[in-house]
C-alpha cells in the first residue's frame, strides 16, 4: 500500500519568523540602496561639474575667444546638467600669466558674464581660468541630518594668440 506525501506547507510559527526577518533587513537594503543612488547622482554632478569648466576653458583657449565671455559662459553652462542655477555659488572667468598659478587670477569677464572687463591683448604664455563651485545637496538629506557640501572645479588652458608657424 502506498502512503500518501505529506503536504509541503510551512508552519505559522515559521511564516511569522520570515516576516521578523524581513522587517530587520529591509531597511538596511533601503539604506544601502540609497546610498548608492545618492553616490551616483553626486558623483554624475561632480563630472559636470569639472566637464563644464574644462569646456569653458577650451573654448576661452581659442584665438579671440578669450574675449568673448557670453560663448565662454555658454559652453561652460551647457554641460551643468542636473545643477540649477541657484546653486551655482561661485562662478569666474579669468586669465593669470601661467605655471605655477600664484593667488588668484585677474579677471577677463565681470561676473554677469557678458562684459570684457580683461586687458586689450594678452601675450603669449597667459592662461585662461574657468573656475565653478556648486553646492551638492542630497535628496533627503534633510530628514537624514545631512548637510550638501561645495564641488570646486578650476581649469586653465594656454590662451593661442600671436603663435609663430615657421614657413619651411
Amino acid at each position: 500500500m502506498i502512503k500518501p506525501i505529506k503536504k509541503l506547507t510551512m508552519s505559522k510559527k515559521e511564516n511569522a519568523q520570515t516576516m521578523v526577518e524581513f522587517a530587520l533587513v529591509f531597511p538596511i537594503i533601503l539604506l544601502i540602496t540609497y546610498g548608492l543612488i545618492e553616490f551616483g547622482r553626486m558623483m554624475l554632478i561632480y563630472t559636470s561639474v569639472t566637464g563644464a569648466t574644462r569646456e569653458g576653458a577650451r573654448y576661452g583657449a581659442t584665438a579671440l575667444n578669450y574675449q568673448n565671455c557670453e560663448g565662454i559662459w555658454n559652453a561652460t553652462s551647457r554641460l551643468l546638467f542636473l545643477v540649477p542655477n541657484e546653486d551655482i555659488i561661485a562662478s569666474e572667468i579669468g586669465y593669470d600669466n601661467g605655471p605655477p598659478a600664484s593667488g588668484s587670477p585677474d579677471l577677463l569677464c565681470a561676473t554677469d558674464h557678458e562684459t570684457y572687463v580683461g586687458p586689450d591683448e594678452l601675450s603669449l604664455g597667459d592662461r585662461i581660468v574657468v573656475h565653478l563651485m556648486v553646492v551638492y545637496h542630497p535628496l533627503i538629506g534633510s530628514f537624514l541630518g545631512v548637510n550638501g557640501f561645495n564641488i570646486p572645479s578650476t581649469n586653465y588652458r594656454t590662451i593661442l594668440i600671436n603663435v609663430p608657424i615657421p614657413y619651411p
